[in-house]
């Protein structure tokens, strides 16, 4: 009996994959640059390029067909059940998040098994979105629900960064001084952030009419491009007048990159300089082979009509649309003070030119990096006072809507 599961060998089949698409193709493509420059300048005469462009051709064509050979090989091996899970251990888990994120986009349209399907986690496990798994997954489960949503690259195993060193996660603290029950989402970070959204609806949706007990109240809470999937979840959501948008109570993003991520736009950047001399043109191809995620990073698109039929390739940054957020609950927008991806600005939603994603979410600064943010002491202090309803002088103290983050002490 064959499996579908994804296994170790998966990885490896779409790394041979990867390879032959974009690296063999990229040396392929150098090659031939330099050979046009060179039999064009020094080595006149059309017979010469003729032997080298065949030599090439046929030694190029063995590398590919071998490559593609062993990814076809693994892929069956894989298929019949050879090798370990990819959900065995945290790093094979990380591994697969990391890969969706780059070419996540092409697994998911392929139908690819080692493209990673947006579900619900608990304890390293998939829920199933039924009454019954529900139940299963949260015996304990009350009435108001915490959504946790990753970001780039990331999985549900991430809220556990530095677990060890602070001694708890959000989900600790949120169970202990709150509530509410924390659940954690994973997804296929390389897909359009607004296919993301428009599921993570979808599933929301599900969890609402499913839940052991009637909900009352949603929280959701997102990291970095996270924080774009649940504004875009909540854009569909008003969009198809689904009834979970009305009980969403707090809306949190940690280190989102609401205005575009600096580091996408430098990739972007490099890739256009690349592009202009012949030699370097396919390095530009394969740092332009970056996810529609990704891309969307760059832009802070939440929407499909940002990016539908639009060439991002030749945009800086620009075309976002005004996306009206929820106007009964409460926003509150989180940056690092040492963020080398997403700017202080980025994150607090608030363009140099005054303008304002939220206009009454409250913006802030607390110590550290990117990573930081997925369990900081701080923030976990915060968690507690938005998802209890205090009112945001209580728990803050420094946050001040419609401003760039303030810094403040270390905790």
């Amino acid at each position: 009996m064959t499996s579908t599961a994804p296994r170790t060998a998966h990885t490896a089949a779409v790394a041979f994959g990867y390879a032959d698409d974009v690296v063999v193709r990229c040396v392929r493509e150098v090659h031939d640059a330099v050979a046009r420059r060179v039999f064009g300048r020094w080595w006149g005469g059309h017979v010469p390029k003729v032997a080298h462009d065949a030599v090439a051709s046929v030694a190029y064509a063995g590398v590919s067909g071998g490559l593609r050979g062993a990814s076809r090989g693994l892929r069956h091996l894989a298929d019949r059940g050879v090798g370990r899970s990819v959900e065995s251990t945290p790093r094979t888990r990380l591994l697969r998040s990391a890969v969706n994120a780059l070419v996540g986009d092409r697994l998911a349209d392929g139908k690819d098994p080692y493209a990673l399907p947006m579900v619900l986690r608990s304890d390293g496990a998939d829920v199933v979105p039924d009454g019954a798994g529900f139940a299963r997954a949260y015996p304990a489960a009350t009435g108001e629900v915490v959504v946790l949503v990753h970001g780039l690259g990331e999985n549900d195993d991430s809220w556990d960064f530095r677990a060890q060193r602070h001694g708890r996660t959000y989900d600790d603290t949120l169970h202990e001084q709150t509530a509410a029950t924390p659940v954690r989402l994973r997804y296929n970070t390389g897909r359009h952030v607004s296919d993301n959204g428009a599921e993570l609806s979808d599933l929301l949706a599900d969890l609402v009419a499913a839940w052991p007990v009637p909900v009352t109240r949603l929280h959701l809470v997102g990291h970095s491009m996270g924080g774009l999937v649940v504004r875009s979840a909540t854009a569909h959501g008003v969009a198809g007048r689904a009834a979970w948008t009305e009980i969403v109570a707090t809306v949190v993003c940690l280190g989102t990159p609401h205005l575009g991520a600096a580091m996408e736009r430098a990739a972007h950047a490099g890739s256009r300089v690349l592009s202009a001399v012949p030699e370097s043109l396919p390095f530009a191809t394969v740092l332009g082979a970056r996810s529609a995620g990704i891309v969307d990073l760059r832009h802070g698109y939440v929407t499909r009509d940002e990016w539908h039929g639009q060439d991002l390739t030749a945009r800086w940054g620009d075309g976002r649309l005004a996306v009206a957020p929820l106007p009964h609950a409460t926003y509150h927008f989180v940056a690092a003070a040492a963020d080398l991806i997403v700017s202080g600005r980025s994150a607090a939603g608030a363009g140099r030119d005054g303008a304002v994603v939220v206009a009454h979410a409250s913006a802030s600064r607390v110590p550290g990096g990117h990573l930081g943010l997925l369990n900081h002491p701080r923030i976990a202090e915060r968690l507690v006072g938005w998802v209890n309803g205090r009112p945001p002088a209580l728990v803050t103290g420094s946050d001040h809507p419609h401003s760039t983050p303030t810094q403040e002490g270390r905790p």
